[in-house]
């Protein structure tokens, strides 16, 4: 009965987590077809503090779209090692459709979809660097319109690059996209409460502008609570 119970538990738990990843998926989706929004308030600068490749090192032309020069793509083939904890299995899986995702993108490199496809590949295999690239420049063809790769970004600079300026403008811009969108809130509470800590203070002055927008979130609220608790400690 035991194994039989503990089965069921590991059966529910996979449905789970493939269940998530098909509705971040429908939400990517849905996100596509937003309409561009008008942007105030966010000061888009910052340099990062960890020494990495630079962004489109490829020698691809740059591309225009609505108007605006776009960087060159950055490189679609990398050879990276995957992580070490990664099982034979995974990794053959992960690469089947990363190749999958490249030929797409080879045959229509203005794919935002198979960009964020991409990088999600790539930062499965640990390849964070080919991660970064591939979603800044989905970024640049989504022209404002398209938050997920804002998201992605401000979770992989803060826990993966260790980058806390690019992932506090990240968080700011998702913020700034879909001020609805608590997870961004989120985001840059940890950012600031955890790591960033020398902008700590900015905490209770960004919920509080996001409980002015959302305020029926009891997320938002309790952040502020948890941080206005610390404070007494």
């Amino acid at each position: 009965m035991k194994n039989k119970k503990t089965l069921g538990i590991i059966g529910l738990s996979i449905v789970a987590i493939l269940a998530g990843f098909l509705i971040y998926r429908d939400m990517r989706k849905r996100e596509n077809t937003q309409p561009a929004t008008t942007i105030n308030g966010v000061t888009m600068t910052g340099n990062g503090s960890v020494a990495v490749e630079p962004i489109g090192s490829s020698t691809a032309s740059s591309t225009t779209i609505s108007g605006q020069n776009l960087p060159p793509p950055p490189p679609l083939d990398r050879s990276v090692a995957p992580l070490s904890t990664l099982t034979p299995q995974v990794v053959k899986i992960v690469d089947a459709d990363m190749a999958a995702t490249i030929a797409t993108l080879k045959s229509n490199p203005m794919r935002i979809d198979a960009w964020i496809d991409l990088g999600l590949q790539r930062k499965e295999l640990g390849d964070y660097i080919g991660a970064r690239d591939a979603w800044e420049y989905a970024k640049a063809l989504g022209q404002d319109t398209n938050i997920v790769p804002w998201n992605n970004l401000g979770d992989l600079y803060h826990y993966y690059l260790k980058d806390y300026p690019k992932s506090e403008l990240n968080w700011k811009k998702v913020i700034a996209l879909k001020p609805d969108y608590i997870q961004a809130y989120r985001g840059l509470f940890e950012l600031y409460f955890y790591s960033y800590t020398e902008k700590a203070d900015q905490i209770p002055v960004f919920l509080k502008a996001g409980i002015a927008k959302n305020p029926n979130s009891p997320d938002l609220k309790q952040m502020l609570a948890d941080y206005e608790q610390s404070l007494t400690k």
